[in-house]
């Protein structure tokens, strides 16, 4: 008989590079929020002015949602040698470096390190999907 179906991804196979870089995006993400969140972090008038509701509070928890916990399933996938590590990276990956492109547009305003999480986001989203293509095939 032929199964029909595939693994996603390589079955038991660790990742440690992969799930440090998604741990320590995740950690970040958290604690940027809190920063955003608690008031830490300034964002400024104009900035906080553009968010939705004005709400420092609610960019921190769409900041833990979309980036923090994606990011932190990726990493414990890969760390652990989930089956599925490779698709939840790219998911992941997809998801931070969309965030960082709304948010630059949301908040009128970029940095050096939106750059940079950016770039991380695409290359985690880009080694997830090579995870995904070279276990199916």
């Amino acid at each position: 008989m032929i199964p029909t179906t595939r693994a996603l991804t390589v079955p038991n196979r660790r990742w440690p590079w992969l799930g440090a870089v998604c741990a320590g995006v995740s950690i970040n993400a958290f604690g940027a929020a809190i920063g955003v969140a608690s008031g830490a972090i300034d964002l400024g008038a104009d900035a906080q002015a553009r968010l939705p509701m004005s709400s420092p509070a609610l960019a921190g928890l769409a900041l833990v949602l979309v980036v923090g916990v994606p990011m932190g399933l990726a990493a414990a996938s890969a760390l652990a040698g989930g089956g599925k590590s490779g698709p939840i990276a790219h998911m992941a990956g997809v998801l931070l470096a969309a965030w960082v492109v709304i948010s630059a547009a949301v908040l009128g305003e970029t940095s050096w390190i939106q750059a940079l999480f950016g770039v991380i986001g695409v290359l985690i989203a880009l080694q997830g999907w090579r995870m995904t293509v070279r276990a199916n095939r």
